[in-house]
């Protein structure tokens, strides 16, 4: 007669890291689902939206450039975007969706999902508003008085587009869509107000 070894039981419980990930997979097939199906009206609407967006974004990019933000940027390695673990938003993805490419990896082990050694993986028209709208001191400074006047401008109307889609979709916000996730629990992201 043998006798029986009881092994223990060890449960695996998810890292925060492969939970983000799973809830971040989870709600792109549920944005990508719910756009499939919105009506032609309402894709219309968003790609109108979309369009100004990008096109702002690219704006502030090129004031971005004028005041030395890469090399700024580069030689701080993104500090900044350390901070942007859960910026993107509805729009963002939307974007992704709608009008391409395709939405690169999140990797949840990184300060950002989406910032990698060669710097943010997103097209700067796709990136989430935190990210193009925020420029630090040193960036301003390297900005000429009416470079400057000009990017707040350019902010103030596109946070006025980003907040017309929180003011439209259920799942849209000023706050990244994994945060959204957790406050609307099973609703739709794409549902009307």
């Amino acid at each position: 007669m043998t006798a029986s070894v009881m092994l223990p039981l060890f449960i695996l419980m998810p890292t925060e890291e492969q939970s983000r990930k799973r809830c971040w997979q989870q709600l792109v097939a549920q944005v990508e689902s719910e756009y499939r199906q919105l009506s032609a009206d309402e894709m219309s609407w968003i790609a109108a939206q979309l369009l100004k967006i990008e096109e702002l974004q690219l704006q502030l990019d090129r004031l971005f450039i004028r005041g030395r933000g890469e090399q700024v940027c580069a030689a701080c390695l993104g500090g900044c975007c350390a901070k942007g673990h859960n910026h993107m938003t509805l729009p963002n993805l939307l974007s992704f969706l709608q009008r391409g490419p395709r939405l690169p990896q999140a990797d949840f082990s990184r300060t950002c999902p989406f910032l990698t050694t060669d710097g943010c993986q997103l097209p700067v028209s796709h990136r989430p508003y935190n990210c193009i709208s925020f420029v630090c001191d040193r960036i301003e400074e390297n900005l000429i008085q009416e470079d400057r006047t000009r990017f707040y401008a350019i902010e103030r109307e596109l946070r006025r587009l980003y907040q017309e889609f929180a003011g439209r979709y259920s799942g849209a916000a000023m706050t990244g869509l994994l945060i959204q996730a957790q406050r609307l629990g099973n609703q739709p992201f794409l549902s009307r107000k």
